[in-house]
């Protein structure tokens, strides 16, 4: 009888323990027969039928068909067995952005129509692109040759305005250096205190992250103990579907890289104009970028000049709130040192109380060894159902208290940060 449920679950699809339990003693007449259904899928990108398309049929997450569309860009798909369930549709080509349709129910013998939109030019637009550029580019070299002139007359100017920048900053950083002594010497104090801080924190910091890990890990290795008992079928149902995919894609990537070649032949010979274009375009940039490139170096100069004036003024000012902030780390830091005491002595509290639960959990662990013993040796079904619910509940309780544990440590993390 129990082979006979697992029969009807890979059908439905379903792998939960729960309905397993329960549908052991299920009548024969349960079985529900599932009839095939065969659809076209027609693919087409700006009125033209896309030929080489990958289609795949989903049902939750699972592919129960997939093939290729042909010159027509249609494709029919045959699914021996379907008992209603809702399937999305997925289209992929890798000249074209993917579409999808979700949440359909499939009729016999009904058509699907996807819409493609392509991820770049063809062949002819390329050419054509091409040579709008050419012509683009002879208008461009005349422009550069005008930016040269003009960009030697901000090349004097420049020199001019560093000249007298570079006076003034020498002034403000002489006084920005005597207020930065002050602050240095304030700042050792505050750092020095503030260090010894730091590393006691960090101490007790690295130690919660593995207490918490600890607990994560011993956590994660209940949940797949559990799991394991529950899980048995899930494997076979997916062979069938994936094979068909496989060759599915198999036939669509031959398609699709021929007519990939087909692009890379036109963008070859575009590539050819346009570089006779761009060569005859550099000739006359380069020059236009000598008289430029002389230009910007004085006017960088001059703003480099200007730059470090102004960086003198706010230097000194910062030094002057340097030394004022340095006093006040200073206090901060002996304020951590005795927050870093408390928080210490709220980890010594939910240490014991680990402790405590971690007994509590060995305790459980030992008894949960006798129950799947039990359960394997086939003794009373009842009695082992009864005490796996005994154990269940009891596990529920201590990973309540272990997560309100955990939310303790992540608090006192938190304030540690």
């Amino acid at each position: 009888m129990k082979k006979l449920y697992v029969a009807v679950a890979f059908v439905l699809g379903t792998s939960s323990v729960f309905a397993f339990n329960n549908a052991v003693s299920a009548p024969i007449n349960s079985i529900v027969e599932k009839e095939g259904v065969e659809i076209t899928i027609s693919v087409n990108s700006n009125n033209s039928p896309v030929k080489g398309a990958l289609v795949k049929v989903f049902a939750d997450k699972m592919v129960i068909g997939a093939g290729t569309t042909n010159e027509s860009g249609q494709v029919s798909i045959s699914i021996p067995t379907y008992g209603g369930q809702v399937v999305s549709i997925e289209v992929s080509h890798s000249l074209y952005k993917n579409d999808k349709q979700t949440g359909l129910t499939l009729e016999n013998s009904k058509t699907y129509s996807f819409t493609l939109s392509a991820k770049g030019d063809s062949a002819e637009q390329i050419t054509t692109n091409s040579e709008e550029k050419v012509v683009k580019t002879a208008a461009e070299i005349e422009k550069e040759k005008a930016a040269a002139l003009e960009a030697e007359k901000k090349k004097e100017e420049a020199v001019k305005k560093q000249e007298a920048l570079a006076e003034e900053k020498e002034k403000l950083t002489k006084e920005a250096e005597e207020k930065q002594k002050q602050a240095e010497k304030a700042k050792e104090e505050a750092d020095a205190v503030k260090k010894a801080n730091e590393q006691k924190a960090e101490e007790q910091r690295k130690k919660l992250e593995a207490d918490m890990k600890a607990r994560e890990d011993e956590a994660n290795k209940r949940a797949e103990q559990e799991k394991a008992r529950e899980d048995i079928v899930e494997q076979k149902k997916l062979e069938d579907a994936k094979k068909e995919g496989k060759n599915a894609k198999s036939d669509a990537e031959k398609e699709q890289k021929e007519q990939e070649k087909e692009i890379k032949a036109a963008e070859k010979a575009a590539k050819e104009k346009e570089e006779a274009a761009k060569k005859a375009k550099e000739e006359a940039k380069d020059n236009s970028k000598k008289a430029e490139k002389d230009a910007k170096e004085e006017e960088k100069k001059a703003k480099e000049e200007e730059k470090l004036k102004k960086e003198a003024e706010k230097k000194k000012k910062e030094q002057e709130k340097a030394a004022k902030e340095a006093e006040k780390e200073k206090k901060e830091a002996e304020k951590e040192a005795k927050n870093a005491d408390k928080l210490q002595s709220e980890l010594d509290k939910i240490d014991k109380e680990q402790k405590k639960l971690d007994n509590s959990f060995k305790k459980l662990d030992s008894s949960q060894k006798d129950v799947d013993k039990d359960r394997k040796k086939g003794k009373n079904p009842e009695k082992v159902a009864k005490s796996q619910e005994k154990l269940d509940k009891e596990k529920s309780k201590l990973n309540d208290s272990q997560k309100k544990l955990d939310d303790k440590r992540k608090k006192v993390l938190k304030k540690m940060k």
